[in-house]
């Protein structure tokens, strides 16, 4: 499988889980630490499918949201957002900012596959 999957959070170790989880599907994955780098990471390795964070710093995961669908090439780009903000005011947020699916952490990586495979 040659898709590439950007996961952006600034928890090293949720990115480290993440990548496992995703990585053991046939996935290639690419990481990032908060919006801006991933931006940059993205302008040198297209990608196929982005899992943020929402609470980072510098760029949080709704901005990084709204900067992708402002860019004619990630208008369509799928992006998954986990979080802890669960609250229905955070959802209505996050699909306003262009996210494609927005789930509440905790999550079982059985859903978090399921949501991947989904979308590409």
């Amino acid at each position: 499988m040659d898709k590439k999957i950007l996961i952006v959070d600034d928890c090293d170790t949720t990115r480290k889980l993440l990548s496992y989880i995703i990585r053991e599907r046939g996935y290639k994955i690419i990481g990032a630490s908060n919006g801006i780098e991933a931006l940059e990471v993205m302008a040198a390795n297209p990608v196929d499918l982005v899992v943020t964070d929402l609470n980072m710093p510098q760029m949080d995961g709704f901005e990084l949201s709204k900067s992708l669908r402002g860019q004619p090439e990630y208008h369509e780009l799928p992006i998954i957002m986990i979080t802890t903000e669960s609250s229905d005011a955070d959802k209505k947020a996050g699909m306003e900012a262009g996210v494609t699916t927005y789930l509440s952490k905790p999550i079982s990586p059985q859903r978090l596959i399921y949501e991947i495979e989904k979308l590409i």
